[in-house]
């Protein structure tokens, strides 16, 4: 454990925001060192300046494949520093999502060190690894990409979840923009103009009527958050233009092109899609139900969230999402990762590769 605990300090000091490219290059290339260093063969790949960093049982194929991500959100100089207490691991990418690199990392490595000891080829190895760059901005250049030159049985991806609870269902994202337009005028004479903010305003409440009643604690239906505005020019002129950004979660539930077409005639301002992704529904798997039988404290479970999962329906790759506790700190001040159940999740997959060894699917 404290292996991974150190390495995954050492990545955690890697500053890797997207804010800060360089860094991430860094992260992905110090990566690639450690697994040349321990005569791990592994590919270092780049689409349109991210990184990601592979090794596979054999040329682009492996049964099982463990996926995670080293890029972070944003943080203060501090949150890179990081420091145990009370049996967690605190700092930026603690739980999202360095740990999980680590932990791969280290597993592979313990998994071919075990095979070479007794005299087996490194392709008996039934666990491959990707590591990604962008995950906190879309994955279409890291976890998008090289999916499709990777043929496996089951992915992990590491990103999620926690050891008592693997997600199979995560919901889609849909980004609507919902532009308003007005006439300027003076603000000294607002009556010769059209306020475009007004008018935005009156829209967002529309937008709100089509998610009213949703709000039960413990759900399973679409969401929406108004997350950016834009609007004005200065504090002495009627604005003639104001946008505001909605971040809308959907389930499998939602018919997604009639509500795109119901919010747009709805509104009086106009409606842009500006990002839509499919939701991740594992379609289960044989290896799933294997996992299921080693970790007999372990349930299946759903997610609000989203994550890069949702590439591996597009490429046809059954999957789970999975991952140590970290108590939901992504992306927090505090955020951290239980370091109890890192060893508990090594522990549970370490099986779980030995069992697919033993007894191939």
């Amino acid at each position: 454990m404290q292996e991974i605990v150190d390495l995954t300090k050492d990545l955690i000091r890697f500053k890797s925001t997207h804010t800060r490219p360089e860094e991430i290059q860094r992260c992905a290339r110090f990566i690639e060192t450690w697994f040349k260093e321990h005569d791990i063969p592994c590919v270092f790949m780049e689409h349109d300046g991210v990184p990601s960093v592979s090794t596979l049982s054999t040329p682009r194929q492996t049964p099982v494949l463990l996926m995670s991500h080293v890029d972070v959100v944003n943080a203060t100089d501090p949150l890179f520093e990081p420091f145990e207490k009370d049996g967690r691991l605190y700092g930026r990418g603690a739980i999202d999502d360095k740990y999980a690199a680590a932990l791969s990392m280290i597993l592979l490595k313990n998994r071919i060190d075990s095979n070479r000891r007794r005299g087996l080829d490194d392709s008996t190895v039934p666990l491959g690894v990707l590591i990604t760059g962008d995950e906190e901005v879309g994955g279409y250049h890291g976890a998008r990409s090289s999916l499709g030159g990777i043929t496996c049985d089951f992915c992990i991806a590491l990103d999620g979840g926690r050891v008592d609870k693997i997600v199979v269902k995560e919901k889609g994202i849909l980004r609507l923009k919902v532009v308003a337009d007005g006439k300027t005028a003076h603000g000294a004479r607002p009556w010769q103009g059209e306020n475009a903010i007004e008018r935005l305003m009156d829209d967002c409440r529309v937008v709100k009527g089509f998610f009213e009643g949703l709000t039960e604690p413990e759900h399973w239906h679409r969401t929406m958050n108004l997350s950016i505005i834009h609007a004005g020019d200065s504090v002495n002129q009627v604005p003639d233009h104001a946008e505001a950004t909605f971040d809308i979660r959907y389930t499998e539930n939602d018919d997604v092109d009639d509500l795109i077409q119901r919010i747009g005639a709805a509104v009086s301002g106009k409606v842009i899609t500006e990002e839509r992704e499919p939701l991740f529904i594992s379609p289960g798997s044989p290896y799933l139900d294997r996992l299921l039988a080693l970790s007999t404290d372990t349930r299946t479970g759903i997610a609000h969230g989203a994550s890069d999962a949702r590439f591996l329906t597009q490429f046809n790759i059954p999957g789970i999402v999975w991952g140590a506790d970290g108590n939901s700190s992504q992306h927090s001040t505090d955020e951290h990762v239980e370091i109890q159940s890192i060893s508990r999740l090594y522990d549970i997959l370490d099986r779980f590769l030995t069992d697919i060894r033993e007894n191939p699917l």
